[in-house]
């Protein structure tokens, strides 16, 4: 079994790379294990799914850029590797409660999310 070390590196490397088209074929590739003894080693190190992890992670970059910037909230989703702007709706609703043009809204600055 690995060590904390791993873990930590390989979390420090997804969210430095959370702005990619980042996916757990990727992260697989990094680590060097096959998918799915991946995710069954970092839910046991970690106590979360490694696909809610990226998808948790991006989300918060993305309620920061949503935030922060003008972008449109479809660049922000493709960007963010989400196939479209209604999958990207209905995950930023699941995590904050609200459809994210709403976010934006009512975001002010200070609510910043890294």
């Amino acid at each position: 079994m690995m060590n904390g070390s791993f873990f930590d590196d390989l979390i420090h490397w997804i969210d430095t790379h959370i702005e990619n088209r980042l996916n757990l074929d990727m992260v697989a590739d990094r680590a060097g294990y096959s998918k799915w003894h991946l995710q069954r080693m970092f839910k046991e190190h970690t106590g979360h799914a490694l696909g809610e992890y990226i998808r948790t992670k991006k989300l918060e970059k993305s309620a920061c850029r949503l935030t922060h910037s003008d972008e449109p909230i479809l660049a922000v989703a493709i960007s963010m590797g989400f196939d479209s702007q209604q999958s990207f709706n209905r995950s930023f609703k699941r995590q904050y409660g609200m459809a994210p043009g709403t976010w934006r809204r009512n975001a002010s600055p200070s609510q910043t999310m890294h």
